[in-house]
């Protein structure tokens, strides 16, 4: 039985590995899963932030374009001359403004214009808060660098939105007369256009708020809002420097890297979020559940490797097992049947190993206890009842078997003969029968 022991050792030892490695691979799995997730999501956030930069110059270009606008040259000079703004005035350069805005083509419209007169004084608005006009825009960066001659964007918080905004100078024969500004709503579509070819969501934030996002689900704010606290100063870097974190968002559980927006929106912590749906852990259990049919088809899984080494295995131990046991054993039924039938006295021990060996010395240790056993038993009788006249029967045979009812010479004597060491001289003689005439 020693190298079936052996054999099973090894077979429980390649089925304990094997097993190992089935419950801890998932796990190098799950940290490759997570680290390529990773790479996604900062890849993601790269290529919004390049989109939302070649947004900004096109919509700086269209600034410029309608600063250039006759019309609006000459409304704002004549409004930079005034010492008053009338409402009249305003509705005739709100009027030129929408008319301008309507003939611009593309899906990036504008959501509204500001006519601002080199005075910094706002002349009119167009689209958002129109009836307003007269106040001082002066004094906000933006506003400021277009009165100066600079085309910029920026990004402005206003009336619990967002909206990207490029302002440009308006020049008339040399010089400056004032500046425009428009104005693009943050909004769910935008969200959609810059993810559409990214596989991934997004969303823009306004602190603990929620703007706009390619998906209308509840964010949850904390964990991102505490990862752009451990921000540097550099925006541009964000995407790789931020760690991978699991958010909360309705009723789905997602993997989300954030990322600042610059702009006077920074100061009420502007910010975009790239996201995935986070995947189900894979673990054991989580791999077979994602096991499909086609991963079991004989193409993909090493069915003839896995059966061979199947039967090589049973066939290694059903016969290690044949000859270390069902073939002794019957050499062992054998012999015994023999001793049996007696045909042999003592089983053979040098025929028999190992524990079949064991098996037939204890036997045969019994046999021989028996025998030593009955020598004992025929010895205490003899001393008890005295040893067997020649001829006669000995004392274990005559224990063995019962006595004839007649012996020759006669019927037995009615009483039982006295014991070899009795003596008749205190006792009468009983006389002697005759025997019957034949």
């Amino acid at each position: 039985m020693f190298w079936s022991k052996i054999w099973f050792f090894v077979v429980a030892l390649v089925a304990a590995v094997a097993l190992t490695i089935a419950l801890v691979l998932p796990r190098p799995a799950q940290r490759t899963l997570m680290r390529a997730e990773a790479n996604r999501l900062q890849t993601a956030c790269g290529v919004i932030h390049i989109l939302l930069a070649d947004d900004a110059r096109n919509r700086v270009d269209l600034a410029g374009a309608f600063a250039r606008a006759p019309e609006i040259m000459n409304a704002l000079d004549a409004a930079s001359t005034a010492e008053r703004l009338d409402e009249a005035r305003m509705k005739q350069a709100r009027d030129i403004g929408d008319t301008l805005m309507k003939a611009i083509q593309g899906n990036r419209k504008p959501d509204f214009a500001m006519l601002i007169d080199k005075r910094g004084r706002v002349v009119a608005r167009v689209r958002l808060d129109d009836n307003d006009f007269g106040d001082v825009a002066a004094g906000r960066p933006l506003i400021d660098d277009a009165l100066a001659g600079y085309l910029r964007d920026d990004l402005w918080a206003q009336n619990g939105t967002m909206y990207f905004v490029s302002a440009a100078p308006v020049v008339k024969q040399g010089g400056y007369v004032g500046a425009v500004v428009l104005g693009h709503q943050v909004t769910n579509q935008l969200a959609e256009t810059l993810v559409k070819s990214l596989d991934v969501d997004m969303g823009f934030h306004l602190g603990a708020d929620g703007v706009a996002g390619s998906k209308t689900i509840a964010f949850e704010h904390g964990p991102m809002q505490a990862a752009l606290g451990k921000l540097g100063d550099d925006l541009a870097s964000d995407c790789q420097v931020v760690r991978p974190m699991d958010v909360h968002a309705g009723a789905d559980d997602y993997t989300t890297i954030v990322a600042r927006l610059p702009g006077e929106a920074a100061a009420k912590q502007a910010y975009y979020s790239v996201l995935i749906k986070r995947p189900d852990a894979v673990g054991f259990l989580g791999t077979m559940k994602a096991v499909k049919e086609n991963d079991l088809s004989f193409g993909n899984f090493p069915w003839l490797l896995v059966g061979g080494a199947f039967l090589v295995a049973l066939g290694i131990g059903v016969g290690l097992m044949f000859l270390e046991s069902d073939r002794p054993l019957r050499r062992l039924t054998a012999d015994a049947v023999r001793l049996a039938k007696g045909e042999t006295e003592r089983m053979s021990e040098d025929a028999h190993g190992g524990k079949f060996g064991s098996i037939a010395r204890s036997v045969n240790i019994h046999i021989d206890k028996l025998g030593r056993e009955a020598k004992t038993a025929k010895k205490d009788l003899d001393q008890l009842l005295g040893p067997a006249p020649e001829g006669g029967l000995g004392t274990i045979d005559l224990l063995a078997t019962t006595l004839p009812a007649v012996r020759p010479g006669g019927p037995a004597p009615a009483a039982s003969p006295p014991p070899s060491a009795f003596r008749f001289h205190e006792s009468q003689s009983i006389p002697v029968r005759t025997p019957a005439a034949r």
